[in-house]
C-alpha cells in the first residue's frame, strides 16, 4: 500500500531512481542482498516469507514492506502468522528520520521495534554489518552468527553509472546474521562461512530451477503456460570432506561439531560418519527431524558449538578493550585462565571487567581473582574438548561428585598442557579407577 502523503525519504528515493546517471556513493542504503547468500541464509533460518525492508525491484519475498509502507508502523507478528514463516531484513542504515511523528529509518529505532515484535512472536532474521561497536548493535538478539569472509552486496537495478563510475562493486565488509526469536534454543553466538552459505544457496536455487523445469510440461499440458525455459547447467555434486580441518573450512563448524559429538574428535572421519554429520547439521543441530540422533549426542554437539561461541565472545571483548598490538597475547592468556577454571565466558568476562586493565597482563593476579570468585568445587562447566575425553572414561559418571570434578580438572589441565588424547584418556582412566577403589 502507498501513503497518501509521500514522506521525504520516499520522495528522495524516487528522485534518485529517476536520475539518468548515478554516482556510486548515491547508492546509500539501497544495496541488495546477493541471491546465493540470501538463499543460504534462508535454508538455515527460514523459510522466509516476508521482506521487512524492500521495494518492487529488490524484494526477496512476494510479501514485503516498502519505504512507503513504513515497516516500523506495521505488525510483523500478525503478518507472519498469516504467511506461516519467518521474516528477513537487510535494513537501511540511513540516519534516523520521521514522517508525521513516525520513524521511517534509524538503526536504533529498527532494532528497538524488532525486539517489540520478537515479544509478540515470530522469527526475524537480519543480515547486518558486523559493527559491534555501534550503539545499535543487537546485543539482545537470540542468536548472532558472524560470517567468515567479507560480503559484497549487489547494486540496485536502477543504478546507471555515470562516466568513470564502476558498474559493479567489489567492496565488501564483515557481516553477521542476527536472529530474533524467543523460541530459539540454539547457541547465543556462532561463526559461519560465507562460502558455505553461498554453496547451500546455489544448491537450493538449482533444486528450485530443476523443480520448475519438471513442472513446466505438466502446466503446458493444462494450457496454463507456454514460455520457453533455458537450460540451467547442472550443479556438480561436491565431494563430502572427511578431514576435520576440511569439514570446518568447507562445511562449517556446526557440521564438525555434529561429527565430533557423534563419533569423537578425530583428524579424519569415514564417508558415512561425515555424511551423517552433514545431514544432521543441515537438518537442525538442536532439533533434528531427518537424522536420528539421541538427546545426549545433541546436547554434546550444542556444548561444542557453545564453546566456539565463547571464543567469539572473548574475541569481541578483547577487540573492544585491549590495544591492538597486545590483543593476541591477551586473548591467549585470558582464554587459558578461563579454561583452567572451566568458567562460563559471560561470567568470566564479568569478573575481569572488575579488574584494572593492567592486571589483565598478570596471569597470577588473574588466577588469584578467579580462584577467589569461582572455587574449584563450583566449577561444573567444561570445555567441549574435555567433555569429549570424559565420554571415553566410562566409569567417570559413577564416581561421587567431588571425585568426578577432580578427574575433570585433571583432564582439563592435561589438555591445556597440549598432551596427546590417548595419554589423557589413560591417565583419567587410572585416576578414575583409583577413586573407585577408595570408594568401595
Amino acid at each position: 500500500m502507498t501513503c497518501h502523503t509521500i514522506n521525504p525519504y520516499c520522495a528522495a528515493l524516487e528522485a534518485l531512481r529517476a536520475q539518468p546517471t548515478h554516482q556510486l556513493k548515491q547508492v546509500g542504503d539501497q544495496w541488495r542482498s546477493p541471491d546465493r547468500l540470501w538463499w543460504g541464509i534462508n535454508s538455515m533460518f527460514g523459510p522466509f516469507v516476508l521482506d521487512l525492508f524492500a521495494d518492487r525491484d529488490n524484494a526477496k519475498c512476494e510479501a514485503f514492506y516498502s519505504a512507503e509502507d513504513n515497516a516500523l508502523t506495521q505488525n510483523w507478528s500478525c503478518r507472519l502468522a498469516e504467511l506461516n514463516g519467518a521474516a528477513f531484513a537487510n535494513p537501511p542504515y540511513s540516519r534516523a528520520s520521521q514522517h508525521e511523528g513516525q520513524y521511517i529509518t534509524g538503526m536504533r529505532q529498527i532494532m528497538a521495534y524488532t525486539l517489540a515484535m520478537r515479544e509478540a512472536g515470530g522469527r526475524y532474521v537480519f543480515l547486518i554489518k558486523a559493527a559491534t561497536a555501534e550503539v545499535w548493535w543487537p546485543e539482545d538478539a537470540d542468536h548472532i552468527a558472524f560470517v567468515r569472509g567479507r560480503v559484497s552486496f549487489d547494486l540496485p537495478v536502477w543504478y546507471r553509472p555515470a562516466a568513470g563510475q564502476p558498474s559493479e562493486s567489489s567492496a565488501g565488509f564483515g557481516a553477521a546474521i542476527a536472529v530474533f526469536d524467543k523460541t530459539w534454543r540454539g547457541p547465543k553466538f556462532d561463526y559461519i562461512s560465507r562460502d558455505h552459505l553461498e554453496a547451500r544457496g546455489a544448491a537450493l536455487m538449482a533444486q528450485i530451477e530443476s523443480a520448475a523445469r519438471r513442472m513446466l510440461p505438466q502446466a503446458e499440458e493444462c494450457g496454463d503456460v507456454s514460455p520457453q525455459v533455458t537450460d540451467v547447467p547442472a550443479v556438480e555434486e561436491q565431494e563430502i570432506p572427511l578431514m576435520k580441518a576440511d569439514i570446518i573450512a568447507q562445511s562449517g563448524f556446526d557440521v564438525w561439531a555434529c561429527a565430533a559429538a557423534a563419533f569423537g574428535d578425530k583428524l579424519e572421519y569415514t564417508f558415512s560418519e561425515s555424511k551423517f554429520a552433514h545431514v544432521w547439521a543441515n537438518d537442525s543441530v538442536t532439533d533434528p527431524q531427518i537424522a536420528l540422533v539421541s538427546e545426549d549426542i545433541v546436547t554434546k554437539a550444542i556444548a561444542i558449538i557453545e564453546s566456539s561461541a565463547s571464543d567469539a565472545l572473548l574475541t569481541a571483548w578483547v577487540e573492544l578493550n585491549i590495544e591492538e598490538d597486545s590483543r593476541t597475547e591477551s586473548f591467549e592468556r585470558l582464554q587459558r585462565v578461563a579454561e583452567e577454571f572451566a568458567v562460563g565466558m559471560p561470567d568470566f568476562i564479568h569478573t575481569i571487567e572488575q579488574l584494572d586493565r593492567g592486571a589483565l597482563s598478570n596471569i597470577r593476579v588473574l588466577r588469584a581473582t578467579l580462584r577467589a570468585t569461582f572455587p574449584e568445587t563450583q566449577n561444573d562447566v567444561w570445555p567441549a574438548e574435555a567433555m569429549l575425553i570424559a565420554d571415553q572414561v566410562h566409569e567417570l559418571s559413577s564416581l561421587p561428585e567431588n571425585h568426578r570434578r577432580k578427574v575433570m580438572h585433571h583432564i582439563n589441565r592435561m589438555l591445556l598442557e597440549r598432551q596427546q588424547s590417548d595419554e589423557i584418556i589413560a591417565s583419567a582412566l587410572s585416576l578414575t579407577a583409583t577413586f573407585g577403589e577408595h570408594a568401595q
